[in-house]
C-alpha cells in the first residue's frame, strides 16, 4: 500500500524563531536527495510505502516547508541576495516498534550571500512517539508524526547561531 504523507503545518515557535533572529529577507534555493539516501523518495512503513503528498521527493518537501515557514515570517524573497539551499542526506521512520516508534531526519544546508558560501552545516533530528504493534495504529500515527520531525530540523536550523547570523 502506498500512502501520502500529512502536508507540512508551519510552526508558529519555528516562525517565532525567525522573528526574533532579525534575519534579512531570504531566497530558498535548490533541495536535493543526495544518492543512495533512505527515505530520499519514500519512507517505508512496515509493509506500506510514503511519499510527498504534492513533490517529487522528499527534498522538494523540506523546501516547502522552509518556504512556508520564511513566507509566514516575511523573510522569504525569491530575488535575495542571501540564499539557502539543502541537500537531504537521510529521511526514515521506524515503525515496527511495539509501543514506541521513532523517525529521524538529517540534512546539510548551505547558506550564500551574494554567490559565497556563509554558512555549511548538517542538521539532524530525530522524534520519538507512543504508538501501538498493530499496523492499523502505527502506520496512521508515523504518517501524522512526519510533519512534526520536519519541524524539528528546520527548528535545529533556525536556532543555530551560525545560522542566524549568515542571514543578517
Amino acid at each position: 500500500m502506498c500512502l501520502k504523507a500529512n502536508n507540512y503545518q508551519p510552526s508558529i515557535s519555528n516562525v517565532g524563531l525567525l522573528n526574533k533572529s532579525g534575519t534579512a529577507k531570504v531566497a530558498a534555493g535548490d533541495f536535493t536527495v543526495q544518492a543512495g539516501a533512505v527515505g530520499g523518495t519514500s519512507i517505508t512503513l512496515r509493509t506500506s510505502s510514503m511519499t510527498p503528498p504534492d513533490t517529487a521527493d522528499y527534498a522538494a518537501y523540506l523546501a516547502n516547508a522552509l518556504k512556508s515557514e520564511l513566507d509566514l515570517a516575511k523573510r522569504l524573497d525569491p530575488k535575495a541576495s542571501i540564499q539557502v539551499t539543502g541537500t537531504l542526506l537521510k529521511n526514515d521512520i521506524a515503525a515496527g516498534g511495539i509501543s514506541k516508534n521513532s523517525g529521524e531526519i538529517e540534512a546539510r544546508f548551505v547558506v550564500r550571500r551574494e554567490g559565497a558560501v556563509v554558512f555549511d552545516k548538517t542538521k539532524r533530528a530525530t522524534d520519538e512517539w507512543e504508538s501501538s504493534f498493530a499496523a492499523a495504529i502505527a502506520i496512521p500515527k508515523a504518517q501524522q508524526q512526519y510533519p512534526s520531525l520536519v519541524q524539528k530540523l528546520l527548528e535545529a536550523l533556525y536556532s543555530d547561531a551560525d545560522f542566524q547570523g549568515a542571514l543578517r
